[in-house]
């Protein structure tokens, strides 16, 4: 189990330099990749919600139709209010692309976080030593982590980024904590009801 656990561990931190390893580049088409995941499911639903709810169309289309009858054609302001919503769609996905590389952060950690504390586990180690384990190598990855970064082309290195990595971790411990003493817990259960 140690081996496994070892090697998972490894594996992971392993995983993590080769994304930092890529340059500003690569790492921006990963997460546009992303992005556009979740805009196109984002569509999907959008375009089954209107399709349930006909009637909210029709009205809108009788509206229109009010308006032409008024003599508003509305070309009037057409191409500015395309100018403002190819802007504001433009602003909603470098924040989108924001999110989901800080989010892709705190996951890598909190993934790391769970490896790290079963290995720690698988040696014995438990409670306030533990803990202390395994948050600091989380720390430590991270901050080499973002020194790493600084070399390479088109990344950058910044501390809100250790934060947010570390946030994963924790996250990651609480999990493992959670899942790990559920776990023990049934199985105490369950090896007293054979006593």
């Amino acid at each position: 189990m140690k081996k496994i656990t070892i090697i998972l561990c490894l594996f992971w931190m392993g995983f993590i330099f080769y994304m930092s390893s890529n340059n500003g580049q690569i790492s921006h088409g990963q997460s546009t990749k992303v992005v556009k995941i979740i805009e196109n499911a984002k569509s999907k639903i959008e375009t089954e919600t209107q399709d349930k709810n006909t009637s909210e169309i029709k009205a809108d289309k009788s509206a229109d139709n009010e308006q032409k009858a008024n003599g508003d054609t509305g070309t009037g302001n057409g191409v500015q209010a395309n100018k403002n919503t190819t802007n504001l769609q433009s602003a909603k996905l470098e924040e989108l692309d924001h999110i989901v590389r800080k989010n892709a952060h705190g996951f890598l950690y909190m993934t790391l976080a769970v490896f790290v504390s079963s290995t720690i586990f698988s040696f014995n180690k438990k409670g306030k030593d533990a803990v202390i384990y395994i948050l600091f190598t989380c720390l430590f990855y991270a901050v080499t982590d973002e020194f790493h970064q600084a070399f390479v082309p088109g990344r950058t290195s910044m501390v809100s980024d250790i934060l947010v990595d570390f946030c994963g971790a924790i996250i990651g411990l609480l999990i493992f904590y959670f899942v790990y003493y559920k776990i023990y817990t049934i199985y105490a259960s369950k090896k007293l009801e054979r006593n």
